[in-house]
C-alpha cells in the first residue's frame, strides 16, 4: 500500500475506531460521525465513477443524495418529498443509532438543498458537519482552494456554520499531501485569516497547542482539542501503535463531546501514521462496511 492509500486506510480506520471506543470502550457499533463520513465518500465516489464515464456530476448534489440515503438507511425512508436516490453498496449495511444533531436530521428533512445564499441550520452547534468533512479534504486531485469552496458547501446542507469543517477539510487536506501536522494547523490559521469568522477557532486552536482544550462541546471547541490531543501525542517517542492510542486516550479524556474529538484525533492519527499504526478494529460490528469504503476510495484516486 502506497504513502497516500496507508495514510487513506489509517483516517477511516482510525476514526471509527476512536468514535466507538470514545462512545464507550466496549462499543463495538460504528457511529453517526464515522457513518456520515462514509456517505459523503461515498458521494464524492460517484461522482468520480460518473467522470470515469465521461458524465459530469455536481459534487454537492451527489453529496446530498448520498446523505439522504444515509437518513433513509437509519430512519426507514427517505424524507417526505425529497428524491429517492437508488441503493448503493453502502446502504445495504445496518446502520446502528446512535446521536445525531438535531440540524443533521431537521436539515436532511427541508425541502430544497441547503446552499451557501440559504444554509440550513442557522443556529445549530452541533458536531456532526465537522465530523463528516475529512473526505472533502482528501480527493489527491483537488487543490486547497477547491476543498475550501466544496468543503464550505456541504457544511450548510444541514449546518450553517460552516467555516469549523472546513478547515478541517483543509488541514485534512495538507496532512495528506505529506505536511506535518503543525504545518498543515499553519496552513489553515493562515487561511482562517481570510474569512470573516477566523478569530473564535484560531484563537482556540492556539489556546488547544498551548494550554489545551477542557469539556469541548462546540464544533470549534472539538476541532482544538483532537488538534491538540494529537499534537501532544506526537512528541512522544514510542511506537506508531502506541501514539495512535494515546492520542485517542487523550481524546477522550478531554471529556465534553466524547463522540466527536476522538473521532477527529483518530481521523487525524490515522493519516499522519497510515494504517500500520491502526491495524484493522475486526471487533466492529460491519467494519467490512469501513473495509469497502477504503478499497473504493483508493481503487478511483490512485
Amino acid at each position: 500500500m502506497d504513502n497516500y492509500s496507508s495514510r487513506v486506510a489509517g483516517l477511516f480506520a482510525g476514526g471509527a475506531a476512536a468514535e466507538a471506543a470514545g462512545i464507550d470502550p466496549q462499543n463495538t457499533e460504528i457511529s453517526t460521525g464515522t457513518q456520515l463520513s462514509l456517505y459523503v465518500a461515498d458521494g464524492l465516489v460517484e461522482v468520480l465513477e460518473w467522470a470515469a464515464e465521461g458524465q459530469a456530476a455536481d459534487p454537492p448534489a451527489a453529496i446530498w443524495l448520498a446523505l439522504l440515503r444515509w437518513y433513509k438507511n437509519r430512519y426507514g425512508a427517505f424524507p417526505d418529498g425529497l428524491p429517492a436516490a437508488p441503493d448503493r453498496w453502502i446502504d445495504h449495511y445496518e446502520l446502528y443509532a446512535g446521536a445525531v444533531d438535531d440540524a443533521t436530521k431537521s436539515g436532511l428533512e427541508e425541502p430544497e438543498m441547503g446552499l451557501v445564499r440559504k444554509p440550513h441550520g442557522v443556529d445549530a452547534t452541533g458536531a456532526d458537519a465537522l465530523m463528516r468533512a475529512a473526505p472533502l479534504g482528501m480527493l489527491p486531485q483537488m487543490d486547497a482552494e477547491w476543498v475550501t469552496n466544496m468543503s464550505h458547501q456541504i457544511a450548510v446542507l444541514t449546518h450553517a456554520e460552516w467555516v469549523t469543517p472546513t478547515a478541517y477539510s483543509l488541514l485534512v487536506h495538507h496532512v495528506l499531501t505529506g505536511k506535518t501536522l503543525l504545518e498543515s494547523v499553519t496552513e489553515v490559521l493562515e487561511w482562517l485569516k481570510t474569512t470573516d469568522d477566523d478569530v473564535e477557532l484560531a484563537q482556540l486552536i492556539r489556546t488547544g497547542l498551548g494550554e489545551g482544550i477542557t469539556a469541548p462541546s462546540s464544533a470549534a471547541q472539538v476541532l482544538a482539542a483532537a488538534i491538540a490531543a494529537v499534537a501532544d501525542t506526537l512528541e512522544e517517542a514510542v511506537a506508531p501503535e502506541q501514539l495512535y492510542a494515546t492520542a485517542v486516550t487523550k481524546a477522550v479524556n478531554a471529556e465534553g463531546h466524547t463522540q466527536a474529538t476522538p473521532l477527529v484525533a483518530g481521523q487525524l492519527a490515522g493519516a499522519l501514521l497510515g494504517n500500520t499504526a491502526i491495524g484493522t478494529p475486526s471487533r466492529l460490528t460491519h467494519y467490512p462496511m469501513v473495509e469497502d469504503a477504503i478499497d473504493r476510495w483508493i481503487n478511483l484516486t490512485t
